[in-house]
């Protein structure tokens, strides 16, 4: 009888749920483990960021048993405009996490990569990940890394109400404050050596196109009639759930807290193992030197999604950055993802590493 192969090409429409699927046997370890389901669409959200977005799939016979994404989002370096790719989704069977497979996968990922021009990519992973050393060592060829730094992902729990200092206007942005928050963003992002651009049209696109991204959930901190600050509140479930496998001492002891002072008081849903929770990921964050104005935002948004269907709100921001004071005060835990880039050019990859200044990106690298 002949060895089936394992053969490695781009994911079909039709491998949708087996993808899913995939993923379920693919938890994430942590304080929580888990996974995030996408249901019941795997790449739409991919694909309303780029049509040239795409997933590497692995097969062995009718199963698949490993998985690698890329995603296109925009990046600027020294006014250069870059097509970059976000690297992410790796995902291998269990019974294939000992073999070559997620090298395989990588390379054949990066090769079609290539093929495409693409002569910038991202890949960001949790600290002490298993797979880290693939993406950063130079191996057959493969582009060599250069780390960019921790990104600090801060996950609020709005148990407790938290004051706001009231120096600010908060609210929503309307329409008309479109080309304003354009410049608030472009302005910000050139404070940073690497970092997104924007425009009107990318702005009007995500507002109009991405669910749970309209201009009611942007939030916006005004002084003498300009925007200070401006955070923006996705309700990502429309296109991600978190499912919950186990969680640890702590977390468990914590969860039945929230559902004992659910009986007297307003507490975000607790985390039960074996079920799904909702996040909001605050997002396209900007301020102008206000950073008092983004933790008058976080503070409003805390209050209002407290003792509602969300169990955290999630940040992501470069962890040497001092807009992480804004957190201060506010109830979560953390987590620290690292950051590589590869670049065609290896100069460019190291100029970039070794510049001063810090890098700065937005949710599409964080899906």
């Amino acid at each position: 009888m002949t060895k089936e192969k394992t053969i490695i090409e781009l994911m079909k429409d039709s491998d949708n749920d087996a993808i899913l699927e995939l993923s379920h046997r693919c938890p994430q370890h942590g304080v929580i483990s888990g996974y995030p389901d996408r249901s019941p669409e795997f790449n739409r959200i991919h694909k309303l960021i780029s049509n040239d977005s795409y997933h590497m799939v692995a097969r062995k016979g009718s199963k698949l048993v490993g998985a690698f994404g890329v995603v296109y989002t925009n990046l600027k370096y020294r006014d250069q405009e870059f097509n970059s790719a976000y690297l992410m989704d790796l995902k291998v069977d269990p019974e294939f996490q000992r073999s070559t497979l997620a090298y395989r996968l990588i390379k054949k990922t990066v090769d079609h990569m290539l093929e495409k021009g693409t002569n910038m990519a991202i890949a960001t992973f949790l600290k002490n990940n298993e797979y880290s050393l693939i993406f950063t060592r130079n191996r057959a060829d493969m582009p060599v890394a250069r780390y960019l730094g921790d990104f600090r992902i801060f996950s609020i729990v709005p148990l407790f109400k938290k004051k706001v200092s009231g120096k600010f206007e908060i609210g929503h942005p309307d329409a008309a404050d479109i080309p304003a928050l354009v410049n608030l963003y472009n302005s910000f992002y050139s404070k940073y050596k690497l970092a997104p651009g924007m425009t009107e049209g990318i702005l009007k696109y995500y507002t109009e196109n991405i669910e749970g991204m309209g201009l009611e959930q942007i939030w916006v901190a005004r002084s003498d009639k300009q925007i200070k600050a401006v955070v923006c509140a996705w309700e990502e479930d429309h296109y991600k759930c978190w499912q919950v496998e186990r969680m640890n001492l702590p977390m468990k002891t914590i969860s039945f807290l929230l559902r004992a002072l659910g009986l007297v008081m307003k507490v975000p849903a607790p985390l039960r193992e074996k079920s799904s929770f909702k996040h909001i990921s605050l997002v396209l964050s900007a301020h102008d030197n206000c950073v008092e104005g983004v933790a008058d935002i976080l503070r409003t948004i805390n209050n209002y999604y407290r003792g509602r269907d969300y169990t955290i709100l999630q940040t992501h921001f470069n962890a040497r950055d001092p807009v992480n004071t804004a957190l201060k005060g506010l109830m979560g835990f953390a987590v620290n993802a690292e950051v590589h880039i590869f670049t065609k050019e290896k100069e460019l990859a190291e100029n970039i590493a070794a510049g001063e200044g810090l890098v700065h990106f937005e949710w599409p690298m964080f899906i």
